[in-house]
């Protein structure tokens, strides 16, 4: 996972399955999970940029299961107050 501010605002910029599977679950494996989890509680804007989610690019390989379960912890993270950036360009 990477993370940069910009402003006041928290930024994903790149979140891998297994680091996505764990923040889901608001388990904090590393420095980066700690600082998303701790921006969260504190009230501030948590932001994911959707080119920076490894599951979509499974799209057309993986088995319609687990890429629900994918878009299930999209979702969740999205509960959670992390809301989805979308670059333009």
């Amino acid at each position: 996972m990477t993370l940069e501010r910009r402003g006041e605002m928290l930024v994903i910029t790149s979140l891998p399955v297994q680091d996505m599977a764990l923040l889901s679950l608001a388990v904090a494996l590393g420095r980066e999970g700690e600082q998303v989890l701790a921006a969260l509680l504190r009230g501030e804007r948590v932001f994911l940029l959707s080119s920076g989610l490894e599951y979509k690019q499974y799209r057309r390989t993986a088995p319609r299961g687990i890429y629900t379960a994918f878009t299930a912890m999209e979702r969740r993270l999205r509960e959670m107050g992390i809301g989805l950036l979308r670059e333009e360009g």
